[in-house]
């Protein structure tokens, strides 16, 4: 008669052999894991501190600009990823956000404007031959660099709000770039 064995559900049932021999090895392994010294020297846990890289949230911020102004921005991002791999993914937007850095480095004490208030407004429309020369794109720049792009137009409006514009900031960004990278 074969030896009974307790199955799932708490009942007897009989086993076949082969059942019974995996059992057994099982039952030997598990009296073997449990009797021999581990090999390893027992090293204190340390707890692995996660440190979540906070992404700052960016924003489109358009411009409307000349051509070469663009072609400057882009011939600039082609010309970094040529010199580097670092800079394999560098983007237009990156540019504008060097550009921005420049200026801000330029150490000009600027006003902080009204809260809420965005010192540009909107000018005419653009018809026939002027829209030939012009660009409208956007960049995906973080809050403190939008920030200090209307802290600093509305600096240098003065007291005329839309005295300067968005364009024209851009034309000083690029200004410092070309100071920095000369033409290209």
């Amino acid at each position: 008669m074969k030896p009974s064995v307790l199955s799932n559900f708490g009942k007897k049932k009989e086993s076949s052999g082969q059942s019974q021999k995996l059992q057994d090895a099982f039952q030997k392994m598990q009296k073997k894991a449990a009797v021999e010294p581990s090999r390893e020297p027992a090293e204190p846990k340390i707890e692995q501190k996660k440190v979540e890289k906070v992404k700052p949230k960016n924003y489109n911020f358009s411009f409307s600009s000349e051509a070469e102004n663009m072609n400057y921005i882009r011939a600039l991002e082609f010309e970094k990823r040529r010199q580097d791999p670092e800079f394999f993914q560098f983007t237009a937007s990156d540019v504008v956000k060097e550009g921005v850095e420049l200026l801000r480095q330029t150490g000009q004490r600027l006003k902080k404007r009204p809260a809420g208030m965005i010192p540009t407004r909107r000018g005419r429309v653009m018809k026939g031959a002027e829209l030939n020369n012009r660009v409208r794109t956007s960049f995906s720049l973080t809050e403190n660099d939008v920030e200090f792009i209307y802290d600093y137009i509305y600096t240098k409006s003065g007291n005329v709000l839309g005295a300067f514009t968005k364009e024209d900031f851009m034309n000083d960004m690029i200004g410092a770039l070309k100071a920095k990278y000369g033409e290209l």
